[in-house]
């Protein structure tokens, strides 16, 4: 199983995606799962700013997803928010953690942070991509 965090489900969905591909064979035959934060933010984003085709790839993508309850590890509750750091960031990646298998994330930030409070996450780092609007 692999944990997906908004920014890599936007990098599935984006028009014009220029990691798709190399997204698509790290999960290549394994079973994906976004955790209830992470669906939230990514209906919301896409809702307000994907194009068409970006929303009925939205759709095909969320067919092919497990959604899982929050469920942050015990480490990922004992962080403090920060300006890299909020709490989806937490719930999201504390799910994976919790679960015990890779989160793909595109925020670095995110990731350093919470190391720099003394919890490092199981993560497959990959560049950031944006809906077009198309």
């Amino acid at each position: 199983m692999i944990n997906l965090d908004t920014n890599t489900a936007i990098a599935f969905i984006a028009e014009g995606s220029t990691v798709r591909n190399q997204l698509r064979l790290f999960v290549q035959d394994q079973q994906l799962i976004i955790s209830q934060t992470a669906l939230n933010e990514l209906l919301k984003i896409v809702e307000y700013s994907g194009g068409v085709l970006e929303q009925e790839r939205a759709k095909r993508f969320l067919d092919r997803v497990v959604v899982v309850a929050d469920q942050p590890s015990i480490a990922a509750c004992a962080l403090q928010p920060t300006r890299s750091l909020d709490l989806n960031d937490i719930i999201i990646l504390g799910t994976g953690d919790h679960l015990g298998i890779v989160t793909m994330t595109a925020d670095a930030k995110a990731v350093r942070a919470a190391s720099a409070q003394g919890v490092d996450f199981n993560v497959y780092l990959h560049p950031s991509c944006s809906l077009t609007g198309r």
